[in-house]
């Protein structure tokens, strides 16, 4: 039996120490707060000193970060007392919250596992959880005074309370605390988990491809029986997503009350985000910086000549080559089976012939790319920062796109590519039909059978979790929420992405093991299993070396690869995420 715990001090420790030892490089080269942290710092000493009714006007998000940090010098100033700077003692908030992570995408890669399969076993639980904390653009932010290590950690706690079946209630308080760190988190509680919370009240229908209803007969069963079609999507073509729509909206007006009853806490909080908005005028920050009103703002505030909300659709396309460039040893198997022919796969790479998924379509693909092209003609936004600050890479990345002005669009079949490819490990299910039990797919079959059954109350909500494969209404609420976080935004940075990528890899996670003998013994099923077993998935590997790879060369890049701008001479710039 696998010990949370036990493996959470197996997966949190080697985090702490990375961290600490990052930071501590970090201190020993940077030993002043170095570009945004200026202002971070400078209000966390304000609030620390009890002079709350100061606030710096160029900061542009919400004060989680300084709260944080005056409880965290509170209780151990003590023991950092004369040995550490109050710089040091800042930033090592952000290692705290690293092991935090740890800890919380632990238990959600428990509670999302695809246990049924028997293809996990403790050492992939902590290596995945490694992996994850070890991800660039969070692992950077470790040594640095950002908001984002513990906007991450603050969205992940509510998906967490959402998974393991938590009141609405509940999750909508670990909700709120998330937007007193960052105000675009108000579209993961009030979209995602108010989402997620919808679906849960509703039962549902998960059916085999070729046994799904007819458009009509899917209208009918979703009216009469309350019922909505989530089909998994290693079973979802494209028409299946606006099904899924389609049914649950319908089920949903059947079914007024429960859904009513989980949505509510969701629509409180968008309600008081909308209303604090339109009573206050603007998004100015000042004395009612503690209010918790104040913590559910709209996307941008303070600085705001530099942070216009506005429509940025192409931020949705950047998305995907984000993601395979940060995962690339993961979705490596999926360009081989799309672009080389199957004679020249490699046989040392096992893997890829499990890889079953296949490239959309054409009458599906071509709509898609035509949106694509549509998007980066009229809507490739540059903000003026982009391309005005080069300590920055997206800087270098959008110098190469606008090196020519048909460089943008000769990417797009590479956005459509990435994004087939991250959508598709998610419904790659590393278990064959032919071991699925008479008992799932009589669950499969649930709209053929002649009543639908209402969803039950698990006794064991890990195990009922467990048991699912993402299914299309998550990849839809994903979708909706990442869109919703990003595409309000002028700017283009990695950090934007942090919380889309992590809620993606913690699900990836559940199909990514490859298929090895079938086994009713479990536990000689482990037993024969190791680290550098035949069944061990490879690709973590592969994406352990990867992260290293690029943290240790971001990290070099950043301390000892600075340079100075002529009009400020003297002060050295860093390159940084």
């Amino acid at each position: 039996m696998i010990s949370p715990i036990h493996d959470f001090l197996i997966a949190g420790v080697p985090v702490v120490v990375a961290g600490a030892v990052w930071l501590r490089i970090v201190q020993n080269v940077v030993p002043a707060p170095y570009l945004d942290e200026v202002f971070h710092v400078r209000q966390a000493e304000n609030y620390i000193q009890g002079r709350w009714d100061i606030w710096d006007p160029k900061i542009t998000t919400p004060p989680g970060l300084y709260l944080a940090s005056y409880i965290h010098v509170n209780l151990t100033q003590l023991v950092i007392l004369g040995r550490s700077s109050i710089l040091e003692v800042l930033r090592f908030i952000n290692v705290i919250g690293g092991a935090c992570i740890a800890a919380v995408v632990h238990e959600l890669l428990f509670l999302t596992k695809n246990q049924h399969t028997g293809s996990w076993n403790q050492f992939e639980l902590i290596h995945v959880t490694l992996n994850i904390c070890l991800f660039p653009p969070l692992f950077f932010f470790y040594a640095l005074y950002y908001t984002d290590v513990l906007s991450a950690l603050s969205v992940l706690f509510a998906y967490q309370c959402c998974l393991k079946k938590r009141s609405s209630w509940i999750c909508c308080c670990a909700g709120l605390l998330s937007l007193l760190f960052r105000q675009t988190n108000i579209f993961w509680v009030s979209l995602f988990l108010g989402g997620l919370a919808f679906c849960r009240a509703l039962p549902n229908g998960d059916v085999m491809s070729p046994h799904a209803p007819g458009f009509f007969a899917m209208i009918s069963l979703s009216w009469h029986k309350a019922a909505s079609y989530d089909p998994r999507v290693s079973q979802a073509s494209f028409q299946d997503y606006v099904k899924c729509i389609i049914s649950y909206s319908i089920a949903g007006l059947a079914n007024i009350p429960n859904a009513l009853q989980a949505l509510t806490p969701y629509l409180l909080v968008l309600l008081a985000f909308v209303g604090f908005v339109f009573w206050n005028g603007g998004v100015v920050l000042g004395q009612w910086t503690l209010l918790l009103t104040y913590a559910i703002l709209q996307a941008y505030s303070g600085d705001k000549e530099n942070h216009v909300v506005s429509v940025h659709f192409a931020q949705m396309l950047y998305l995907w080559p984000y993601i395979v460039f940060f995962s690339i040893p993961l979705l490596y198997p999926y360009f081989l089976n799309a672009l080389v022919p199957q004679n020249l796969h490699p046989s040392i790479i096992p893997y890829i012939k499990h890889t079953t998924a296949q490239l959309p379509r054409t009458v599906i693909a071509v709509p898609i790319i035509a949106t694509m092209l549509t998007i980066v003609h009229y809507n490739t936004l540059i903000h003026p920062f982009t391309l005005a600050d080069n300590r920055h890479y997206v800087f270098y990345v959008f110098r190469l796109l606008l090196r020519h002005p048909s460089i943008k669009y000769f990417v797009i079949p590479i956005y459509f590519l990435c994004a087939w490819a991250c959508i598709a490990i998610l419904g790659d299910s590393s278990t064959p039909e032919s071991q699925l039990s008479d008992r799932k797919r009589e669950k499969q079959a649930v709209y053929n059978s002649p009543r639908a059954p209402k969803r039950q109350q698990s006794a064991s909500p890990e195990l009922e979790a467990s048991e699912r494969e993402p299914r299309a209404s998550f990849l839809l609420l994903w979708l909706l929420a990442t869109a919703a976080s990003v595409v309000t935004a002028p700017l283009v940075e990695p950090r934007y992405f942090i919380v889309p990528w992590l809620i993606w890899r913690i699900h990836v996670a559940q199909a990514m093991t490859p298929h090895y003998a079938a086994t009713k013994d479990k536990e000689d099923r482990s037993r024969k299993r190791g680290l550098q077993g035949s069944s061990y998935d490879h690709r973590l590997w592969l994406e352990t070396a990867w992260f290293l790879c690029i943290d240790v060369t971001a990290g070099y890049v950043f301390l000892y690869k600075g340079f100075e701008w002529p009009q400020e001479p003297g002060k050295v710039q860093r390159f940084m995420w």
